[in-house]
């Protein structure tokens, strides 16, 4: 039996008031373009043997995509408006999927069988992993593989075929079931990342890709505390954070990934500056606490 991850009305709507990624059509048009770099890599040599018409859709779900990380038009809205079939777009997602680079969620419907349109989420996006949180994709794929253990009547191949998100394991790195990519150092990392973060992560992450990710947990954690000072004056602390994980990396206390501990380090250090700020704009907390 197929299992898709279902997903409320009120988990949508979180989804959809969530303050954007890119903050202006630059920043927009960077992220557009490392999400379409993905999909590249994943068709190979053949992306540019596909119809224009198909990459033109694939370039919007790739656009309609860098400010949340998700995209949720429908198959006959691509299909109509670049002239392709709605099986052209749903092979176009199936082929993303099975390559790691989408996970496709249903919102939650009184018909269809309780499922409604798909919204599809681009993995490689700094908000995919808070997509993964808010949604409980963890627990879902858990669940899931749980259950085919219990069951082993079923065939796992013949689920897997039906069933988009079945194979995948977000405990594990989506870069394991792509096809080997090519090596890109920090000189391609993206120019709205500050080149003082680019400097210190590059120091022992010397990928793109990786001073990208972590760049995106800085944005996320910054955006979460709802600091209000700009972002170019966080970037000492996002630093000081990042030293501070690798400290604790190279001294063996961080148990789970690297990645985690960093961003806890970047909460704990805004949420004390948030403290802060508050502090200083209300004077008479201030003063409370000092008596």
């Amino acid at each position: 039996m197929a299992v898709s991850k279902l997903i409320s009305t009120e988990e949508f709507k979180k989804m959809m008031s969530y303050e954007v990624y890119a903050e202006n059509h630059k920043q927009q048009q960077s992220i557009k373009l490392l999400l379409l770099k993905s999909v590249e890599e994943a068709y190979g040599e053949g992306y540019h043997r596909l119809k224009e018409g198909t990459r033109n859709a694939i370039d919007m779900m790739c656009w309609f995509s860098s400010e949340q990380g998700f995209f949720f038009a429908k198959d006959n809205y691509f299909a109509d408006r670049y002239d392709v079939s709605d099986k052209t777009i749903r092979n176009v997602a199936k082929k993303l999927r099975e390559a790691g680079i989408l996970f496709t969620v249903y919102r939650r419907s009184s018909t269809q069988n309780g499922r409604s349109a798909p919204i599809h989420l681009f993995t490689d996006h700094p908000y995919f992993s808070y997509w993964a949180e808010l949604l409980n994709l963890d627990d879902f794929q858990a669940h899931y593989q749980a259950e085919n253990a219990e069951i082993p009547c079923v065939s796992k191949e013949e689920d897997a075929k039906n069933d988009p998100n079945s194979y995948l394991s977000l405990n594990k790195s989506f870069n394991n079931i792509r096809k080997e990519e090519a090596y890109l150092d920090a000189s391609f990392t993206p120019s709205h990342i500050p080149q003082k973060f680019v400097t210190t992560v590059k120091m022992f992450y010397g990928e793109a890709k990786d001073i990208y990710r972590f760049w995106g947990k800085t944005m996320l954690a910054y955006r979460t505390s709802r600091l209000d000072v700009p972002l170019e004056e966080i970037v000492p602390i996002a630093l000081q954070s990042f030293k501070e994980s690798i400290f604790a990396q190279k001294q063996k206390r961080i148990k789970g990934s690297f990645e985690g501990y960093f961003f806890g380090a970047l909460r704990n250090m805004f949420q004390i500056e948030k403290r802060k700020e508050i502090l200083e704009n209300h004077p008479i907390f201030y003063n409370f606490l000092e008596t």
